[in-house]
């Protein structure tokens, strides 16, 4: 017991920043570089670092008495009341110690945190107005016009208005209607509020909008008022009252940051954040394992370096790549250091969790077929790409069928593009909450929840891969002739899929081929049967020839579902462990199968030849528990004819 209180003693005193988290002023010259700063505080001292102040940042570590009082800075008051400043000399000391002369923190290095004036009142009025029984900023509803002038954002005779200001309240609305109108618009709100130097405080309005697939034709207006927050808000909640009014269509959006749109204060505030993100680390460098030394990888816009192996980063860039792809056609989406951003901004699980909740009342509309449904299908899927902002043709005359859901494939499609959204969103906002130091490759490598290991060829591992690979003697002729050839094997392992795994016996190594967008659903929630299927008198009729279930095959040779990507046209295909239990073998389709036959647990089509003629081209093995199959491998090949 003593022994180990001595251990723990210990540890406290070689790493006295446990359970603390830093962040790096990006504007501050330094004696030692950022990565030194991260590194030492990270795996010497047991610290962790923040690349976004929030309420977990402990300590800023800068040069600058004044960091608070830069109004380039996303800041709340709840940040600057916690967080304190310390100069760089703590660290620089700490590091000549030996670990178990390392100090706490003192006094002695903290910087006194002084703010302007101006600055300083600013923050004092704003907390004395938020903290009043009511609050101030509330909007009043009221569609009564309140008349006001407007000016043009660039106009030069403007009422004057102080050149520091802060933003004290902002609200998007979105309006999308698919049909004959094709609307599909944004209207945004600002209030703002400055102060002189005589401390007489001035408030101004600032609105944008414009159509949300061409934000760049977007127009800007300023509406002033007299010194008064009361008037303000009267003339802020009006506007807002008449655009939210039901015949102008308008539903309060509500984005996890909005980042395309916003006044010039807005937009500087995000241009900073950016700059700091890329600032701490402009190039990829991740950890190699054949060579034990980090590689460059690319220049992309990154919270830090990663540790993840080389291999597995570069299929991260290439599954994500496809997927991103995918995102950007259907939905002129990225995924990006903020998450899945939109036209408007990054999407919020509320956005999505709403957004699901629209597909599931159209599924139940396609599934009841009373009638003519084609005007509720098309107010539900206006009401799903309100939430979803997209780009949308601002052609008048265009065909309202190709973006009103109604077939089972689109609403499938949109279903993944949704699971896929949420993860990554998830993903992020775990991020930002636990300060993790993490980079683009982190926080994707994250979001799928699986232990990705490359193999390499002389490891144990992937001796029991090609073993198991080559049982087959289709993959042996295949091989040997090079009609394909493996170009990488990953490991797989899912904890959820080990902990719900259930093996009804008869486990085999199976293939499960898909499109490479997929794949990044695929191992973030592993392989699951369609979210949405038709029935027709309780029937699941989906064209699959053995029912809606999950599809192996018994080869790679024949898979239907791999697609070739990239420079060497790689494809990639899972093999997985699936529990087939007893086989119930069919000879012809049986597309209204809802599952196994009673004392089954899976089934299999059988292989036409010309002894046994079928209606299945190859074996195709379906289980519809997907508690019957967890991931094991991921095969990357070529095929013989895409060879360079």
């Amino acid at each position: 017991m003593e022994k180990h209180q001595n251990q723990v003693i210990e540890e406290k005193q070689s790493k006295p920043l446990l359970d603390l988290t830093f962040f790096i002023d990006s504007k501050s010259k330094f004696k030692v570089s950022v990565y030194t700063l991260t590194k030492l505080i990270k795996d010497e001292l047991g610290g962790s670092i923040a690349f976004i102040m929030s309420p977990k940042v402990d300590y800023v570590i800068t040069t600058s008495p004044y960091f608070f009082s830069n109004k380039s800075i996303i800041l709340s008051k709840q940040d600057r009341s916690k967080a304190q400043l310390i100069s760089e000399d703590y660290f620089i000391v700490q590091q000549k110690l030996q670990p178990t002369q390392r100090n706490p923190i003192n006094d002695s290095y903290l910087i006194g945190n002084k703010q302007d004036s101006v600055g300083d009142h600013v923050t004092k009025k704003i907390s004395v107005e938020k903290d009043e029984k009511e609050d101030p900023l509330k909007i009043i509803f009221n569609p009564k016009h309140i008349p006001s002038v407007c000016y043009g954002v660039n106009e030069q005779k403007q009422p004057f208005f102080p050149e520091e200001y802060l933003i004290l309240k902002s609200n998007l609305l979105s309006s999308t209607i698919i049909g004959k109108q094709n609307t599909n618009k944004f209207f945004y709100l600002e209030l703002h509020q400055a102060i002189d130097g005589s401390f007489k405080k001035f408030y101004r309005i600032f609105t944008q909008f414009g159509r949300t697939d061409e934000i760049h034709k977007s127009n800007s207006q300023h509406r002033y008022v007299n010194n008064d927050l009361k008037e303000a808000m009267a003339l802020y909640s009006s506007i807002y009252s008449q655009k939210i009014e039901s015949d102008n269509g308008y539903t309060e959006i509500k984005m996890n940051n909005i980042t395309k749109i916003g006044s010039k204060l807005k937009q500087s505030q995000l241009k900073q954040q950016k700059e700091n993100d890329v600032n701490i680390n402009i190039h990829t460098k991740v950890y190699n394992e054949e060579t034990g030394e980090e590689e460059e990888i690319g220049h992309l816009s990154l919270f830090q370096r990663s540790y993840i192996d080389t291999n597995v980063s570069k299929l991260m860039e290439m599954i994500y790549k496809e997927a991103s792809k995918c995102l950007i056609k259907n939905f002129s989406v990225e995924i990006t250091e903020n998450g899945i951003e939109t036209q408007l901004g990054s999407l919020s699980i509320t956005q999505i969790e709403e957004a699901r909740s629209v597909l599931n009342e159209i599924h139940r509309i396609l599934n009841n077929d009373n009638g003519d449904t084609s005007q509720h299908l098309e107010m539900l899927s206006s009401k799903f790409y309100q939430l979803v902002p997209s780009k949308i043709s601002s052609k008048k005359n265009r065909d309202s069928s190709q973006s009103v859901i109604n077939t089972f494939e689109s609403l499938n499609q949109l279903s993944e593009f949704m699971n896929m959204m949420k993860d990554l969103t998830n993903s992020f906002n775990t991020n930002l909450i636990t300060n993790e130091s993490k980079n683009h490759f982190d926080m994707k490598y994250h979001a799928l929840d699986t232990n990705i290991e490359h193999l390499h060829k002389s490891s144990a591992s992937y001796q029991i891969f090609i073993r198991n690979f080559l049982l087959n003697p289709i993959h042996q002729i295949s091989m040997d002739s090079g009609e394909i050839e493996i170009l990488n094997c990953y490991r797989l392992d899912k904890k959820s899929e080990q902990d719900t795994f259930l093996d009804q016996g008869n486990v085999l190594y199976l293939y499960h081929g898909s499109k490479p967008q997929n794949f990044v659903g695929l191992m973030s929630r592993g392989i699951l049967p369609p979210d949405y299927v038709k029935r027709i008198g309780g029937k699941r009729t989906d064209f699959g020839y053995l029912g809606s279930g999950i599809y192996f095959s018994d080869d790679v040779v024949s898979s239907q579902y791999t697609s070739p990507i990239g420079e060497r046209g790689s494809r990639f295909i899972f093999m997985s462990t699936v529990s087939l239990g007893k086989v119930k073998e069919f000879a012809r389709i049986q597309p209204s199968l809802q599952g196994p036959p009673l004392g089954y647990q899976s089934c299999k089509g059988l292989k036409s030849s010309l002894t046994n003629p079928t209606d299945f081209k190859n074996n195709e093995y379906v289980i519809y528990n997907p508690n019957q199959t967890k991931l094991s491998f991921l095969i990357e090949y070529i095929e013989k004819k895409e060879k360079k």
